[in-house]
């Protein structure tokens, strides 16, 4: 043993004291294997239920009949969707949903280079010539 350092039991952990607080070593081992587990996961994998999406639509439709007239062509186009969660099983939803999140991450991608484009930033130069070869 290093001199100065301190002797720890095999049941206790060691501790190192930071101000009046102490602060144990995190579980590696633990870590490490929620890293392995999270390789499988799918971000656009849908993990709500359909409920959830309901109520999700619920809540939009609530929030637009606050100022029905503003958001009156709004209102019938999220009731359609709606409708369609409604009626659609739970394979077709993870489907539609993995779809959605797909487009919605390209679209974002576009439309930022877009914005880009029209205030002359090199990059989005750049990257457009570099996609269109």
């Amino acid at each position: 043993m290093r001199k100065g350092a301190a002797r720890t039991s095999k049941k206790s952990k060691p501790s190192v004291k930071n101000s009046s607080t102490t602060v144990r070593p995190k579980n590696t081992a633990k870590r490490s294997a929620q890293k392995k587990g999270r390789k499988g996961v799918d971000p656009d994998a849908l993990a709500l239920s359909k409920n959830d999406i309901l109520e999700f639509c619920d809540r939009v439709l609530k929030k637009w009949q606050q100022d029905p007239v503003k958001n009156a062509r709004n209102m019938p186009a999220m009731l359609a969707v709606r409708t369609s969660v409604f009626f659609s099983d739970e394979q077709s939803l993870r489907a539609i949903w993995s779809e959605i999140t797909s487009w919605i991450y390209q679209l974002l991608y576009q439309n930022a280079q877009a914005q880009a484009r029209k205030e002359g930033q090199e990059w989005a130069e750049v990257f457009s010539k570099i996609r269109n070869q």
